[in-house]
């Protein structure tokens, strides 16, 4: 987000001037360059603000530089009730001053839209015909943006747009996704219609400032917006638990983020902004996670594969990286392996990373369950003997223990009885044989969250782990995950700071870009 001292000079420099006329004494040359250097300024902050509220005020300021550049007709189109190209007289928004602008930046679009549209499905909508004007009005705002690019694509250098467009679109069909595209655009105002471009295609230009000798050079660096599918708790691909990755340059909506998740449709799709004005000296990003129908409060698998991404694409230079989540403040850290990757698996499609990934999540505590639905549980779980049943206190998942680990692995649920069944899911576990190398056996089922099972469900072991370390007075584990994918957790119970260590590898499988 931006920060109040990096908005205040830019605020200083525009609101000196008025948007339109000349201040006395200047003629237009000088004030062309006041534009343009008013621009170079508002660009520079591009690297600084990530909050989406604040990108939008930026935004704001970058389009007042173009008004006085627009004719009459292109600032008639822009904010002009649909459709477009309808004859009517300048509206006083296009004709407003600088203080009036700055009134209206503030609204938050996105808030204001789902009011309208819940004003708009309601049968009390008659009630609120004062607020016609104002939705009409915040309905051509929210056009503004592909208005404004149809204005400049139509009548204002159109050729330099579209060989900026050309360079964009041969750079993400020929060029891989590490690749970076750098243009030397040395004039202010082009580089401001090429981040333009870059944002229309859904690629990231940032510009920074390079010496050639005595003279310094703008260049612009493009790249593509990565996601990736990590397969987290195991060291083989296609085993373990996958998770989508989503690196953001800034936060997005939740409903686009869900709509993502839903065309991912695996177990779990995260994304990760950074945060770059945290006071910790570890490197920060805020962490969400989404299943294919809804967020949830914590996800280990996700989180293990977000730090493995980080960690390996270099995007971190320490060991330690913080997530702010739902669940508050989560650490990922590397640590050594003690036990090297067989050579066999290597050769089957292993990898050998030399290096743990360490989750430090909070324990979650479990609680008596009603025993009068415990036939519930026990006929989604194909009427398996149930030794135990308990609820946890944070996700509201039954917590069923039963005979063996044996059992766990041969039972067969039932997803339509599992749906019938209090809380959000079945968390399913028993004791290992005495000559396994796990200590206990689990598996997890969130059919209403569209996940009928969950290969490894990293968050589960923050309840597992304090059970079973009461059951068999140990604080350390080798968890096996027995879904189809399988996979192993490795964990330490910290019983007096009420933590779970989670251990385990991941395996990035695909990489690629959200052109959306």
């Amino acid at each position: 987000m931006a920060t109040p001292g990096v908005l205040q000079g830019e605020t200083d420099l525009i609101l000196s001037s008025p948007l339109i006329e000349l201040r006395k004494g200047e003629n237009g040359k000088s004030r062309g360059l006041s534009i343009e250097k008013k621009i170079e300024l508002l660009e520079s902050l591009t690297g600084k603000v990530t909050n989406r509220r604040s990108r939008r005020w930026l935004n704001d300021r970058l389009l007042m530089e173009l008004v006085p550049r627009l004719n009459a007709e292109e600032v008639r189109g822009l904010f002009a009730p649909p459709p477009w190209g309808d004859d009517v007289p300048p509206s006083a928004f296009c004709m407003t001053n600088v203080g009036e602008w700055d009134k209206f930046r503030t609204i938050d679009m996105d808030k204001e839209a789902n009011i309208i549209g819940a004003l708009n499905n309601s049968s009390m909508k008659k009630k609120f015909h004062a607020d016609a004007d104002k939705a009409a009005f915040l309905s051509a705002w929210r056009r503004v943006d592909c208005r404004t690019r149809e204005a400049l694509r139509r009548s204002f250098l159109s050729d330099l747009i579209a060989s900026y467009e050309d360079c964009i679109r041969t750079f993400i069909q020929e060029r891989g996704h590490g690749d970076v595209l750098a243009l030397q655009v040395q004039d202010p105002f082009h580089r401001l219609l090429l981040h333009g471009v870059c944002e229309f295609y859904n690629v990231v230009s940032v510009t920074v400032a390079q010496s050639k000798g005595a003279e310094s050079l703008k260049v612009t660096r493009i790249k593509k917006k990565k996601t990736g599918v990590v397969d987290a708790f195991t060291n083989s691909a296609f085993k373990g638990n996958p998770a989508a990755v989503c690196l953001l340059e800034e936060e997005r909506d939740e409903k686009w983020m869900q709509a993502v998740a839903a065309e991912f449709n695996i177990s779990e799709t995260c994304y990760l902004t950074r945060i770059t004005n945290s006071t910790s000296p570890n490197t920060r990003f805020r962490l969400r996670w989404f299943t294919p129908v809804a967020e949830v409060n914590l996800c280990g698998h996700a989180t293990l594969a977000s730090a493995h991404t980080l960690f390996t694409t270099g995007l971190v230079n320490s060991s330690i990286i913080e997530f702010d989540t739902l669940s508050g403040i989560l650490t990922a850290k590397k640590v050594p392996d003690v036990c090297p990757t067989n050579v066999s698996e290597v050769q089957n499609g292993g990898v050998s990373d030399r290096f743990l990934i360490e989750l430090n999540f909070p324990t979650v505590p479990v609680t008596d369950f009603n025993s009068a639905e415990a036939s519930l549980i026990s006929k989604a779980l194909n009427d398996a003997p149930l030794i135990d049943v308990k609820r946890t206190t944070t996700a509201d998942d039954i917590f069923v223990v039963l005979q063996s680990g044996k059992s766990v692995i041969e039972m067969e649920p039932r997803f339509d009885d599992i749906l019938k069944c209090p809380g959000r899911g079945l968390i399913v576990s028993g004791a290992a044989p005495s000559d396994s190398e796990f200590d206990f056996i689990s598996r997890f089922f969130c059919p209403k969250y569209g996940i009928n099972e969950d290969p490894v469900c990293g968050s589960a072991h923050c309840a597992l782990a304090p059970y079973w370390s009461q059951q068999l007075g140990k604080l350390d584990f080798v968890a096996h995950a027995a879904s189809p994918r399988g996979g192993i957790v490795k964990i330490h119970l910290d019983e007096q700071n009420h933590r779970v260590l989670l251990r385990g590898k991941a395996v990035t499988v695909m990489e690629g870009s959200v052109l959306v």
